[in-house]
C-alpha cells in the first residue's frame, strides 16, 4: 500500500487516473468504518480502479475539541497495517492542524479529487468536513452530482441498539470493558509499544518488565489484564506470548514467566 502525506496531496499532481475513496479520521478503525471500507473495495474490484483512504494522524476532534478528547484508539502505524491487510492500494495521511481545519469543505474535496482523481466516494450519514463542518452529506451529494462522481452515504452500524462510534469505544476502554471494545472493533484492542522504553529485572518467577505510559493511545483503568505480547527481533521476526499486564498509575508492568524467555523488543500489547 502506497502512503502519501498532505504535502504530496497539495502538490496537485494526479497520481491515479481514477480511484475510489472514503474520507475520515477512522480512529479504531471499527466496524462502523468497515462498512465504508467494504463499499470502496467492492467498487474498486468491480471497476478495476485503485482503492484509497484519506485519513488523519489523529482524530480532528483532538484539534477542534482538545479539551474533550481523551486520546487515540490506535496509532497511525497500526491503522496503516490494518488498512493494508484489507487490500487498500493507497492511503493519504494528513496531519490535521488548525490551518487545515479552516479549509472549506468543497475546496478540500477539490484538492483530494485533483490528487487521486476520485470517481467514487463513500461516507457515513454523520460525515462532515471543512471549516465549521460546512460540508455534510447533503453538500457532498450536490458536489458529487456537479463533478460527475458516484457517491454513497451508508447507514450507521449498531451494537446492542447503539451507534458504533470512536467515542463509544474510548468510553469502553476507559471502563476496561474489553469484551465490548473487541466486539466494536471486530478484533482485539492493541496498544503500539514500539516506541516504549522497557526496563527489565529478574524476579523469582521470571522477568519483570516495566515502562512509562507514553504516546497518545488510551489505557484502561488501573488493574490486571490478560494480554498477548508481540515481540520482534532486529530482523523483524515476530513471536507472541500470553501473560498478565498490570496497569498502575503512570506505568505498565509485565511479568514474563521463566519458561517464556524474552530476548526481543516488545512491539505491541493486545488485550484478550
Amino acid at each position: 500500500m502506497k502512503v502519501y502525506s498532505w504535502d504530496d496531496i497539495k502538490e496537485g499532481k494526479c497520481v491515479y487516473d481514477k480511484s475510489a475513496v472514503t474520507i475520515g479520521g477512522f480512529d479504531g478503525p471499527h466496524l462502523g468504518h468497515k462498512s465504508l471500507f467494504d463499499a470502496v473495495l467492492a467498487y474498486s474490484a468491480k471497476n478495476n480502479v485503485p482503492a484509497g483512504i484519506i485519513t488523519f494522524t489523529h482524530s480532528p476532534k483532538a484539534v477542534v475539541r482538545a479539551n474533550e478528547y481523551s486520546g487515540d484508539i490506535t496509532t497511525v502505524k497500526l491503522k496503516l497495517e490494518y488498512l493494508e491487510s484489507l487490500g487498500f492500494d493507497f492511503c493519504a495521511v494528513i496531519d490535521f492542524s488548525c490551518e487545515i481545519s479552516k479549509i472549506k469543505g468543497s475546496d478540500f474535496l477539490d484538492i483530494v479529487r485533483k490528487f487521486c482523481s476520485m470517481q467514487f466516494i463513500a461516507v457515513g450519514l454523520d460525515f462532515h468536513c471543512g471549516y465549521n463542518r460546512d460540508t455534510g452529506v447533503a453538500e457532498l451529494s450536490s458536489y458529487a452530482k456537479v463533478n460527475g462522481l458516484e457517491f454513497a452515504a451508508l447507514e450507521e452500524v449498531l451494537y446492542e441498539n447503539k451507534r458504533i462510534s470512536s467515542s463509544f469505544i474510548r468510553q469502553a476502554v476507559a471502563e476496561g470493558s474489553f469484551a465490548a471494545v473487541n466486539a466494536l472493533l471486530g478484533r482485539p484492542y492493541c496498544v503500539d509499544t514500539s516506541s516504549f522504553e522497557w526496563r527489565s529485572k529478574s524476579s523469582g518467577s521470571g522477568l519483570l518488565m516495566t515502562a512509562n505510559k507514553t504516546g497518545t493511545q488510551i489505557f484502561p483503568p488501573d488493574g490486571e489484564y490478560e494480554v498477548c505480547v508481540t515481540c520482534a527481533d532486529k530482523d523483524g521476526h515476530e513471536r507472541c506470548l500470553c501473560t498478565r499486564l498490570y496497569v498502575e498509575s503512570n506505568f505498565l508492568r509485565l511479568e514474563i514467566p521463566l519458561e517464556q524467555p524474552l530476548t526481543q523488543s516488545i512491539t505491541r500489547i493486545t488485550y484478550n
